[in-house]
Order: C-alpha cells, then structure tokens, then sequence
C-alpha cells in the first residue's frame, strides 16, 4: 500500500509517502504559522520525491485530534480536498493514537502506552493502548482529563507516557510507569503505519475534545 500522510495537528507539520512500510519521502515544518501555506508545497514535494504521483497513492491519511484547532481544520481540510480531486480514499487517525505508534519500539508486548497532550487550562486530553501483537490496542476512548483527576484515570505500569503533556503526569499518577523523553511530537511515518489494512472509513473529521477557546461576537463557537 502507497500511503501519503501527514499531521498538523499539534502546531507543527509532517508529511509522508510510505510504500509497503518503507518511507520514500518526508518532510517536517515546525513553524505552525507557516502551515496554511506550507502543507501543500510540502506535499507536492514529498511526493515528487517518493516519485509518486496522485494516481499511483492507494490511501491519504491525517490526524484528526485532538490538537489545535488552526491545526486540525487544516490538515483535515486539505486531506478532503485532496480526496475529492484525487478520488483516492481518505481517512483520519487519532493524534493519541499516532504518538503511541510512534513510540512502540520503546514498549514491550503487553505494555501501556499512555499519550497524553497538554490541553491547557489544567487539562490534558489522554488515551490508554496496550501493545497487543505489535501495534497500540486502544483501552479507553480519547478523553479531556482535569490534572486533579489524572491518579484515577492513569493505569498501573510496566509501561511508558508519551506526548507534550508526559511531563504533567508525575507522583502518584504516573505509578509504575516510566516518562518517555522525545516523544512530544507525531512523525507522519507512524500515521502512515496505522493506516495499513484499515478500511478508511468516510472522510476525516475532526476530533474535539472540548470547545474552542475563541468565540465569535455574541459568544457564538466557531463551527
């Protein structure tokens, strides 16, 4: 399968073309103000690159959330257009869960991974996985968890937390499990590799936690 992936979702951006598992071509921006008019640029790039045009890619695939707003209504944006243009299948995967992917070469087989992003505003949204034949088994939904409420949703170790908001989990929350350094940000390789023998599922959408801090005159949320 000939994936092109990518993920804006946590202020900066990676894009990749992966073939049978294999990275052919990336790229990473780290300036989220430039990902409006970078993204598209770097995929033309990486897919020139990877020597791969539209038509020769069986799946695109982004991260849907959560994150930032800004982030996710571009990446998933983009990932729509690029489906209806392209006619190629698209689909979204959970930021949670492309960090714990990202991080399974430090898990052993039957480990936790906790990803944890920092929410702001005394908040983290938080997903539980126990690594199951290789890959992140998700243990819980996708949540938006109060710090004060971390000791009761944490699991028990072996295992590991990864993600910007590993270092907000610490005394009695973190337990038997170990803090992952370096495993703040999502790699587009490892959102490729979650979408190998998916079906997609309809196009992405985003995935909210909570609503969004801006509001429109009138106290109106942005759609």
């Amino acid at each position: 399968m000939r994936v092109l992936a990518f993920d804006t979702s946590l202020g900066g951006g990676s894009v990749a073309v992966v073939h049978g598992g294999v990275c052919l071509a990336r790229a990473d921006e780290d300036q989220p103000r430039a990902l409006v008019e970078r993204l598209l640029p770097m995929i033309e790039d990486v897919l020139s690159r990877a020597g791969t045009g539209y038509g020769d890619l069986d799946r695109i695939v982004t991260t849907v959330g959560p994150g930032t707003f800004a982030g996710l209504r571009i990446g998933v944006a983009v990932a729509r257009g690029l489906g209806v243009a392209t006619g190629v299948a698209t689909m979204g995967v959970t930021s949670l869960e492309a960090l714990a992917q990202g991080a399974l070469g430090e898990a052993g087989e039957g480990e936790v991974i906790v990803s944890v992003i920092d929410g702001r505003r005394g908040q983290v949204y938080l997903q539980t996985f126990r690594v199951l034949g290789g890959a992140p088994r998700p243990l819980m939904a996708p949540s938006a968890v109060d710090l004060a409420d971390l000791p009761g949703v944490m699991p028990s170790g072996p295992g590991l937390v990864v993600g910007s908001g590993a270092a907000l989990v610490g005394g009695p929350a973190l337990g038997g499990l170990r803090l992952l350094a370096g495993f703040s940000t999502i790699d587009a390789v490892a959102v490729a590799a979650l979408a190998a023998g998916r079906a997609p599922g309809g196009p992405p959408r985003p995935l909210y936690l909570r609503a969004p801090d801006a509001k429109l005159p009138g106290g109106i949320v942005p759609a």
